[in-house]
Parts: structure tokens; C-alpha cells; sequence
């Protein structure tokens, strides 16, 4: 299957937006495969449900459902409409590649501070990360506890350009975190406009030359 087009794109984010709630219900701590109006896949293996999205021939953007209840939470950003309070979760497609694999998935855009993206213990492994025999983790404090979590540098691609980024990659098992694309590097190559009356979001490209000044 050829890679979905803008507009398919908008559709599976706005069908993906309108039923967040039944997916957080029914489809957690899964791998799902958002179709146009419908799920072409899910499961707890994010290879096989990506190929069996891909077999239906029908566009898609994959996705991960965190768990519903957990002993560390996050905060991260929304929209809500002003007359209905209706919940608009701002949503991108984002590649992720390492040198074992790479995914396109949705990605929460966070402009509420988060400076590293982050990436559960399920995209990690997805992702082919290990932990090293002796590494030290890291730890950082979520708003419900302590977290455990070390940095992996991977390669993101935004709307055909690809840079080199840092993810914390969280150990912590059973965390309800996004996959989250923070501040850090992404917010200097691209400036990002929030459209809330129209429930999407823009990356515009500031250019090669950014590029070069920030990954070097």
C-alpha cells in the first residue's frame, strides 16, 4: 500500500479524534491500524497488525493505545471546543526509524513544555532498543511518580524531512504517556500552527540550513 495522501490523512485524524474515548475503552495498551472510518487492525504485535493494515490495501496510519489506568500519569495537551467541550487530541503522523525498523505512527504534538519526545517500553521494543548490560537509567518525576527511562537518538521524518532527535524511551511499565513529540529539535526546524476551529495542526519547514545548524 502506497502511503496515505494529505487528505486521507486528515480524515483518518479527524475519524481517529472523533472516536478517541471508544478506542481508550476498548483498544488499550494495543497497536492499532486507523483506517479512513474504521480499524483495520489491532493487537498487541505492531509489526503483524501494520501488515495486516497493509493487506486491505485501504490507507492507514498506525497508532498506540497507552493504558487506561496507571500508577504514573502525564499531562499533555488538548484541544476543547468552546460550545460542545468536545476533546480534539492534536495528533500528527510521525516516522520513527532506527536501524532494526521504522514506523509511521501518530505522535501527540506537545506545546504545553515537554522538551524530550517520549516513546513507551512497547515502541522501544517495536523499535528494536535495548538496555545495555550495566546502563544506568535515568529517572524523572510524572505527575502521579517517579519514572524510569533511558535517551535513544532515532531518526524522525516530519512531512518528508528526516532529522536526528532524542527520545526517552520510558521502562516504567504501565504508563497511560503518548507516544510524544516534544520541544527539543522539532520545534526549531519546524514552526507548528495549532488550527483549532478546524481541528488539525501545520508543520511548516524552516529550511535545510536550520537543519544543519542544530543536528551538527
Amino acid at each position: 500500500m502506497s502511503k496515505p495522501t494529505a487528505d486521507e490523512i486528515k480524515a483518518i485524524t479527524r475519524w481517529r479524534n472523533q472516536n478517541h474515548q471508544m478506542l481508550r475503552e476498548n483498544y488499550r495498551k494495543q497497536f492499532i491500524a486507523c483506517g479512513v472510518s474504521e480499524i483495520l487492525a489491532a493487537g498487541t504485535d505492531g509489526d503483524l497488525v501494520e501488515a495486516i493494515a497493509q493487506a486491505t490495501g485501504k490507507p492507514f496510519v498506525l497508532d498506540w493505545i497507552p493504558a487506561l489506568t496507571a500508577d504514573v500519569n502525564f499531562y499533555w495537551v488538548k484541544f476543547y471546543g468552546l460550545k460542545n467541550k468536545k476533546v480534539c487530541n492534536p495528533l500528527y503522523p510521525v516516522t520513527l526509524a532506527t536501524s532494526v525498523n521504522r514506523k509511521e505512527m501518530y505522535m501527540t504534538v506537545d506545546s504545553s513544555g515537554a522538551e524530550v519526545s517520549l516513546v513507551s517500553r512497547e515502541i522501544g521494543d517495536l523499535l528494536g532498543f535495548t538496555v545495555s548490560l550495566g546502563e544506568e537509567l535515568e529517572t524523572g518525576e510524572g505527575v502521579g511518580g517517579e519514572i524510569a527511562y533511558i535517551n535513544r537518538s532515532i531518526d524522525l521524518t516530519i512531512d518528508g524531512h528526516t532529522f536526528r532527535a532524542t527520545v526517552a524511551w520510558i521502562l516504567t511499565e504501565n504508563t497511560n504517556a503518548p507516544l510524544l513529540l516534544g520541544r527539543e529539535v522539532v520545534f526549531d526546524l519546524f514552526d507548528i500552527k495549532f488550527v483549532q476551529a478546524e481541528e488539525r495542526i501545520e508543520f511548516e519547514w524552516r529550511g535545510e540550513k536550520d537543519a544543519d545548524e542544530i543536528t551538527t
